[in-house]
């Protein structure tokens, strides 16, 4: 799974009005760092989280691979890359962030102590987390499950 840092609550449906379901987005200087490098990892049917300024968990996210959206006018970051997807299931309780990663003992380089570090914007998290219990259409289940699921 995939936690994607959205600390500034980055409003995703009032800038990208015309794609649906944006739920993430980085710009090419962002994926050019190194600290962000796990965005190349992510491909369509992964499951990430969107942490906001809250730094809950809260909702689990089926996402698509990147894609690039182009330049918004306006924006000084240039060519921005976009990620959609449909919620498939939120994490009962919407626990803080760091409590949950360390209850998993869950590491990440990016993540020191379960923290953003500076630059942080994306962290793919592996299998680290596939035990995690979540609420979907189907009940209560574990991320694991929650992979195989087709979404429809």
């Amino acid at each position: 799974m995939f936690i994607l840092n959205n600390k500034d609550n980055r409003d995703y449906k009032g800038i990208f009005t015309d794609v649906e379901g944006v739920v993430f987005d980085l710009s090419e200087k962002q994926i050019c760092n190194k600290v962000n490098s796990d965005w190349l990892e992510i491909s369509e049917g992964d499951l990430a989280c969107v942490i906001s300024a809250s730094r809950k968990m809260s909702t689990i996210y089926k996402v698509s691979s990147p894609i690039e959206y182009g330049e918004i006018k306006g924006e000084k970051d240039g060519v921005l890359y976009v990620i959609t997807g449909k919620v498939v299931a939120k994490v009962p309780g919407e626990p803080e962030m760091t409590q949950l990663l360390n209850k998993f003992n869950a590491l990440h380089k990016r993540l020191p102590g379960n923290q953003y570090s500076n630059g942080f914007n994306v962290a793919n998290l592996g299998s680290q987390l596939d035990a995690l219990q979540v609420k979907s259409r189907a009940g209560l289940v574990s991320l694991t499950e929650l992979k195989c699921q087709e979404i429809v």
